[in-house]
């Protein structure tokens, strides 16, 4: 019996030990943003249809495209699925013809990957954007971050945390159990 206690003692302390640890990596928000699992950019040019750009979103599974020039293939705007909502529903074009260009953020924010990840909660919080765009020195495209990537990321390292929690802990039982 006494044996038992010690190992369920062992257990708690090295989970107690994993999760300061995950703790103190969850939290060290001035990490590059290179630590986060950011996504490879889907880069198109302003003469881009929105019915291929909306197409895009849906067979890369992404929330954006980045728009770069297209001789030197420097960021020049970003194009979003919010886009789509705010701007063109209600506007009644035509998506199979119109393109992109007039519809697209011009000159958006963007970060390198060696910001720290504070600067991309920064960014979208104060600016309400849920998609930042990660360019080189030279203004070139590299990735993208996403509100998405970011809660994935914390998710991670709070995994026993969020795994261990009840079903439905917000949830007041309304009948009697049994019979």
């Amino acid at each position: 019996m006494p044996e038992d206690i010690d190992e369920e003692l062992n257990i708690i302390n090295e989970r107690s030990k994993e999760s300061e640890h995950n703790l103190a990596f969850a939290l060290s928000i001035n990490e590059p943003i290179e630590k986060i699992l950011y996504r490879d950019p889907v880069l198109v040019t302003k003469e881009i249809k929105i019915i291929e750009a909306i197409n895009l979103f849906n067979e890369k599974d992404v929330g954006c495209v980045l728009v770069v020039d297209k001789d030197t293939k420097k960021l020049i705007g970003i194009f979003t699925e919010r886009d789509v909502i705010r701007k063109i529903i209600t506007n009644g074009c035509d998506l199979k013809f119109e393109t992109i260009e007039k519809y697209m953020t011009k000159s958006p924010d963007s970060l390198t990957l060696e910001d720290p990840i504070a600067y991309a909660l920064n960014r979208m919080a104060a600016g309400g954007y849920r998609h930042i765009p990660l360019v080189d020195e030279k203004n070139v495209p590299v990735g993208f971050l996403s509100v998405r990537d970011i809660v994935e990321h914390l998710a991670d390292y709070y995994s026993n945390e969020i795994l261990n929690l009840p079903p439905t802990s917000h949830h007041k039982q309304r009948s009697k159990e049994g019979a």
